[in-house]
């Protein structure tokens, strides 16, 4: 049971619901339950009236009740997965189906691109070197390390216009 923070003043407001708006599952969810609800209701009443149970109503009812596990499995199992996929693919999220990359992953992906042979794409090679000279220095606390690389890729490609803003100055 939420309970509410002690008055401070004049107004006191609820907790905002982290479901603010709500999904399409569980407005879904919300409608058949409710219609659910009054259906088994109707069927209740009429039934202790008629003295008899109305097969229709529990037709409407199991209905309403199979019709709510389908959109709930529906939603859960397809459409959600498939919406998070969709937008971690257009947004660059995590993908599914796979651990996160660690930094220590990057700093080895980073390293082997730096000495691949055949040498990559010169923008290529310059962005991921100097992406791993900002992983010495922040993560392994190592300027030392991060100077000596930035310095092996400003002789290695003097012209390189992403160098320019490396350095303060």
């Amino acid at each position: 049971m939420r309970r509410l923070r002690p008055r401070a003043g004049p107004v006191n407001l609820l907790p905002v619901s982290l479901e603010d708006p709500p999904s399409v599952r569980v407005v879904m969810r919300g409608i058949l339950g409710g219609a659910m609800a009054v259906a088994a209701l109707a069927l209740l009443v009429v039934s202790i009236d008629a003295k008899h149970i109305e097969w229709r109503l529990v037709a409407l009812t199991l209905t309403l009740w199979s019709a709510w596990g389908f959109f709930d499995s529906l939603f859960g199992s397809v459409v959600e997965p498939f919406g998070r996929f969709l937008g971690n693919a257009l947004t660059g999220g995590a993908m599914p189906g796979g651990p996160a990359i660690t930094i220590e992953d990057e700093t080895i992906m980073l390293e082997r691109l730096l000495d691949a042979d055949p040498t990559p794409p010169t923008h290529r090679v310059v962005l991921a070197g100097i992406r791993l000279a900002e992983i010495y220095r922040t993560h392994q606390h190592d300027a030392a390390k991060a100077e000596a690389l930035i310095d092996r890729l400003v002789g290695r490609y003097p012209d390189a216009p992403e160098l320019k803003y490396v350095r303060p100055g």
